[in-house]
C-alpha cells in the first residue's frame, strides 16, 4: 500500500511540475534601465502618464506573462488573473526584417492566426499578448484563452477584464515563407 501511495504522490507532482517555457518563434532580447530600447522595438501603446510602452514579458513564479515596459523608468508592468505588479528585469520584443508586428482586434479569446505567445504558464497553457484603451493609456495585458478575456491593471487601478480587445499578430512579410 506504502508502494502504491508514493508511486501516486509522484505521478501527481510530475503532472504538476510541468515548467512554464519561453516563446522562441519571435526575437526577444534581454532588458533592464540599464539597456538602451532598440529601435525595432515592438510598440505597444502608451501609458496613463503619455510614455510610450513596448512589448515585453517576464518571468514571475512558474509563468511567463506578457508586460508593457515603459522605456523612461526601466520598469515592466504584468498581470494575472489576480496579480498585477512589476518587476526591472524583462525581455523586450523585437521585430525583425521577416515579420511586421500588428494590433488585430479580438474578443472572447477567439484564437487570431499568428497571435503572438510570450511564453507559457506552469499549467502549460500560451500566454498570449493583448490591449486595450483604458485609464487614460493603452495598456498591454495577459490574455489567456481559458479565461477569454484580457487582463488589465495598471498601478492602483482596479483590475480589468475585456471581452473585445487588440492582440498582437505576426505576420510575415510579403515574399516570407515561414
Amino acid at each position: 500500500m506504502y508502494k502504491v501511495a508514493c508511486l501516486v504522490l509522484a505521478l501527481f507532482a510530475v503532472a504538476y511540475a510541468i515548467p512554464s517555457a519561453y516563446d522562441t518563434e519571435h526575437v526577444w532580447r534581454a532588458g533592464n534601465l540599464s539597456f538602451v530600447i532598440p529601435d525595432n522595438a515592438v510598440l505597444g501603446g502608451f501609458d496613463p502618464y503619455g510614455f510610450n510602452t513596448y512589448v515585453g514579458r517576464v518571468k514571475y513564479i512558474n509563468d511567463i506573462l506578457p508586460a508593457r515596459v515603459v522605456a523612461e523608468t526601466g520598469v515592466a508592468y504584468f498581470n494575472t488573473p489576480t496579480v498585477s505588479s512589476k518587476l526591472l528585469i524583462y525581455d523586450i520584443l523585437l521585430a525583425d526584417r521577416y515579420t511586421n508586428y500588428v494590433w488585430v482586434r479580438s474578443f472572447n479569446g477567439f484564437y487570431e492566426k499568428g497571435a503572438v505567445a510570450v511564453g507559457t504558464t506552469a499549467k502549460n497553457e500560451r500566454v498570449f499578448c493583448c490591449r486595450a484603451k483604458t485609464d487614460g493609456g493603452v495598456l498591454i495585458g495577459t490574455l489567456l484563452l481559458s479565461e477569454k478575456l484580457c487582463i488589465i491593471k495598471h498601478e492602483t487601478l482596479p483590475l480589468r477584464k475585456f471581452d473585445k480587445y487588440e492582440v498582437l499578430v505576426a505576420q510575415p512579410v510579403n515574399g516570407t515563407i515561414y
